[in-house]
């Protein structure tokens, strides 16, 4: 098949698209819409795989279709084998418990059916604290490979009925917008959205964009030369396509609405037409992006994005407290992430390597010769020796532990669950029938006879995430007429329409108490939005978060800084009332078990007590 020509500076943009990707997961408080940039790499995809069919078309008359697919999985798959052997060796060492449920993932990912048995399955790619695979984000060699596999048929097919590579346009543009409304119709606003983001189906739009470019502006096109005056204007054009992309990256939420019912679809029409002005040589962005640290970074992308995960969700998995000291944890993890994807590009897309002391070699190299003399004996130079050594050590030992995986939930998991989906339930019946609350007074061990009677009599707005949700049982048996307003995953920014609601319904009460923060921090705009919307005649409480992740000290900051900016704020210290007692808390040290479940539910009603009657006045 034709070579398709590189674009250099279009490796500058996959240098963009893998930093974004790689800080969204590092840092989600600072890029939360670091998730759009894979559609960068969708595509990508689409403008040049479709490109190179029309191409060799157009010259041959034919693909050479197993050709084809031979050079896309061979730079696929040997690096994706290598890291889930190396990953698997390095669990069956270090951390059993991620063996759980571990050759599904293998099969699948190696299948390249990985998205459509996550969405199979219900994993989330949203939900935080739920242990997560680390080949979670191997869906997305999934969709790249389906899409290798099928779409060069369809344009050869297309090109052999129509003869006239317009109708790829028209198919490409038709489909992309079929895929867009398919994302639109099968989202549920308030659930989980893997399905949509997981679905081949939901995410062709990105691919059909980049396919239909590559018709109107081939690369051939655009090296076409133009007046300084247009080169002027392309550079303003470009400039204002990456602010506008800036701005989608760090205010897109994962959580709206807005961002699967179009405003992704919007999103990779912008990435178009960046993608398109990029290319120009006339654009003074195409010559930024030849610089060569971003040269370097995107020629290594595939790499980054095969290396990522499993660094963040091991190092995380192992270092559970990254609150302290974020900033060295973040380049730790960076550290880890370039060295590991520098090995692996210069094992398996360096054409030779020289090795010191050494001749030149290549991994295909020792390949070949094992596969010719049928042996993999350590017959040769050393270097070979020592990487065919290790090599079978890490296999074995990766073997051994796919042999060892067990299937079933982790412990923790499931009782976090069911506890979730039994307040759930239990919160949705009060909400429907009051008299479906306890109405007797009852003494509860550790609460004085007057806080218990206060308590019981309170009327208090809960709203709250995951955390709120584990504990809520607990909350309405101390607190017996409470509105319990949760939802897992939920961040401050994401109660516009809650508080509505709860208004709607009469059900936001003089007292409010807030469980926000597990998930990630918010801006001080977003924090005075959310009291303004509360109203500031009414008492606001916050729970601080004790959330072990890098988050924690901006959340709690912002927490402090609206407690000394309003009155009616006051801040409950469940951090700090928390530190100590692991014990109260699940394996993902953020939420409680049910001892710790009690507790929060007493430190609650004391605390909104004393803070009530200073106010009033009394003792």
């Amino acid at each position: 098949m034709t070579v398709q020509k590189r674009s250099v500076p279009l490796d500058g943009m996959r240098a963009i698209a893998i930093i974004a990707i790689i800080f969204y997961h590092l840092m989600p408080h600072v890029l939360p819409g670091g998730y759009l940039a894979v559609n960068i790499f969708f595509i990508l995809t689409g403008f040049f795989v479709t490109a190179s069919v029309i191409k060799e078309y157009s010259e041959k008359g034919k693909l050479a279709y197993k050709s084809y697919l031979s050079r896309r999985f061979h730079k696929l798959f040997f690096p994706l084998l290598s890291m889930m052997i190396v990953v698997t060796a390095y669990i069956t060492l270090f951390q059993r418990g991620l063996l759980l449920n571990l050759r599904p993932w293998i099969l699948s990912s190696l299948g390249m059916f990985n998205n459509w048995w996550q969405i199979s399955v219900g994993a989330s790619y949203f939900e935080q604290f739920y242990v997560q695979s680390p080949f979670m984000h191997l869906w997305f060699l999934s969709i790249i490979s389906q899409f290798y596999i099928i779409w060069p048929l369809v344009v050869l097919l297309l090109l052999a009925l129509y003869k006239d590579k317009r109708i790829i346009l028209y198919t490409a543009v038709l489909l992309s917008l079929f895929s867009a409304l398919a994302m639109g119709m099968l989202y549920v606003p308030g659930e989980d959205a893997s399905r949509v983001y997981y679905g081949t189906d939901t995410r062709l739009f990105s691919f059909m964009i980049g396919s239909a470019l590559s018709v109107v502006w081939p690369l051939e096109r655009l090296d076409e030369p133009v007046p300084k005056q247009i080169g002027r204007r392309l550079t303003l054009a470009g400039l204002l396509s990456y602010a506008v992309l800036g701005v989608m990256f760090s205010s897109m939420l994962d959580s709206q609405a807005f961002t699967y019912r179009g405003g992704m679809f919007l999103n990779s029409v912008m990435i178009g037409i960046a993608v398109v002005l990029t290319a120009h040589p006339a654009n003074f962005i195409s010559k930024i992006l030849r610089f060569k640290p971003f040269q370097w970074i995107g020629r290594r992308s595939f790499l980054l994005y095969l290396w990522y995960y499993p660094v963040v969700s091991l190092y995380q998995a192992k270092v559970v407290d990254t609150s302290v000291d974020p900033g060295r944890h973040v380049l730790i993890q960076l550290v880890l992430i370039l060295c590991l994807s520098e090995i692996g590009y210069q094992l398996f897309e360096k054409e030779r390597r020289k090795i010191p002391f050494g001749p030149s070699w290549r991994l295909g190299d020792t390949f070949s010769k094992r596969k010719l003399s049928g042996s993999l004996g350590f017959t040769g130079h050393f270097p070979e020796k020592i990487f065919a050594t290790g090599s079978v050590c890490l296999l074995l030992i990766a073997l051994t532990g796919l042999v060892q995986a067990k299937s079933g939930e982790n412990a923790d998991v499931q009782e976090l669950r069911e506890q979730i989906a039994a307040s759930q339930s239990k919160m949705e019946e009060i909400n429907r029938d009051a008299s479906a609350r306890s109405r007797a007074i009852n003494n509860i061990e550790g609460l004085e006879r007057e806080v218990v009677l206060f308590a019981h009599d309170a009327d208090i707005t809960f709203i709250g995430d995951s955390v709120l949700l584990s504990v809520s049982d607990q909350l309405v048996t101390v607190f017996g007429r409470a509105v319990v307003e949760g939802a897992v995953s939920r961040q401050l920014y994401q109660t516009t329409e809650v508080i509505a609601d709860l208004k709607k319904r009469e059900q936001l009460h003089d007292t409010v108490v807030v469980f926000l923060g597990s998930n990630g921090t918010f801006t001080r705009t977003q924090m005075e939005s959310f009291i303004e919307e509360i109203g500031t005649s009414k008492d606001l409480f916050f729970l601080t978060t004790n959330v072990p992740r890098i988050w924690k000290d901006s959340v709690n900051e912002q927490l402090e800084l609206a407690e000394s900016t309003h009155s009616n704020v006051h801040l409950l210290d469940w951090n700090a009332y928390s530190s100590g007692h692991g014990d109260w808390l699940l394996e993902d040290q953020v939420h409680p078990n049910p001892t710790g479940a009690q507790q929060l539910a007493l430190f609650v009603a004391e605390q909104i007590y004393q803070e009530l009657n200073d106010e009033n006045g009394s003792n």
